[in-house]
């Protein structure tokens, strides 16, 4: 479900054709569980549609993982094991190099730093052009994928062809599904910040 170019082969008939079959499908199911199935599709579909414009983050995943290697086994890279007092005495002193502060140059054009985790050790933030597209929050939470603006902007396209559609067979037909609050304008927001 993270995007990553060179996922779909589709034309974008193709995809508006299969993102409104998937949104007339939800607007006419009355089963929950077939709902949250289709919730998972449009993810899925969203992710292959997004990906015409994604960085190649298996690629980007796969060179850092190498250069996490190169780090002689550390376990505070892979974001396991505690920092203790005796490592962040030795990096006052100068005797051993701060992971946080060193950057990894990626062969795919990308870098790669470990900043420190709030629960000990250290994670993965992978950045593309200046934007971070993946990070890595330690044991038990795993990779996450962070959306390009390119990214961000498909992303709108596909919910707006989604939900268009979907609000077209359900509007007079009782409640409309809320829309994914990331998507929504928050203009009472806007003007607090």
């Amino acid at each position: 479900m993270i995007p990553s170019a060179g996922k779909s082969g589709k034309s974008k008939a193709e995809f508006t054709d299969e993102i409104k079959d998937l949104a007339r499908r939800a607007a006419n199911t009355t089963s929950k569980a077939e709902l949250e199935y289709l919730h998972r599709q449009r993810t899925e579909l969203c992710a292959k549609y997004v990906s015409d414009v994604s960085p190649d983050r298996k690629a980007l995943y796969q060179q850092a993982a190498n250069a996490l290697k190169g780090q002689d086994g550390n376990p505070k890279c892979r974001g396991i094991g505690e920092l203790s007092l005796l490592d962040f005495l030795e990096a006052a002193e100068g005797r051993k190099e701060n992971l946080a502060e060193k950057k990894f140059a990626l062969t795919g054009g990308g870098t790669l730093t470990c900043p420190t985790l709030t629960d000990g050790g250290h994670g993965a933030d992978i950045y593309y052009q200046g934007t971070k597209v993946l990070t890595y929050l330690g044991s038990g939470y795993g990779w996450a994928c962070e959306r390009t603006p390119a990214e961000r902007e498909k992303e709108r396209e596909f919910y707006e062809i989604y939900f268009n559609e979907y609000r077209s067979l359900k509007n007079g037909k009782g409640e409309l599904e809320a829309m994914p609050d990331y998507l929504e304008e928050k203009p009472s927001f806007d003007r607090r910040a």
